[in-house]
């Protein structure tokens, strides 16, 4: 099974492989776009993938420590609005899918989000059509 632990400063660069990888391999799951992304600087990487009390990603690395999985979080802003947050930017490289490690991330993903004071919810959005995320989000039990 894959180790899981929230990303920082010294992953952006596998961060980025990673992203764009899945820019490319899956360009329809997402709402970024590889050709917006390729351009980011490796301080726009640092500073997404520095993790703060609102905002972090998961990865997931494999035996040899290669990092084959990912999944983002971050909470509103606001007092309104400061118990949601989201989920963002999930994917797992085509040879670990099937492994489990898609939804260890996402119940990893709910366990530190639900430990955060005060969120109550945590919202994600699927593209039209990817049946597979639908059916991976569905399947994760959120009662625990």
């Amino acid at each position: 099974m894959a180790t899981i632990r929230v990303l920082d400063a010294a992953d952006a660069d596998a961060f980025r492989a990673l992203r764009l990888e899945a820019l490319r391999d899956s360009p329809t799951a997402f709402g970024a776009s590889h050709d917006d992304e390729v351009h980011f600087t490796r301080g726009d990487l640092v500073h997404r993938v520095e993790p703060t009390k609102d905002s972090w990603l998961l990865a997931a690395f494999d035996d040899e420590s290669a990092m084959v999985g990912c999944i983002g979080w971050y909470r509103d802003r606001g007092a309104k609005v400061s118990h949601k947050s989201h989920i963002w930017g999930m994917y797992v490289t085509p040879r670990h899918r099937r492994k489990g490690i898609a939804c260890a991330l996402v119940m990893d993903l709910i366990a530190r989000g639900k430990s955060n004071t005060g969120v109550t919810q945590i919202e994600l959005f699927v593209a039209a059509g990817n049946s597979s995320a639908a059916c991976l989000y569905e399947s994760v039990d959120t009662s625990g």
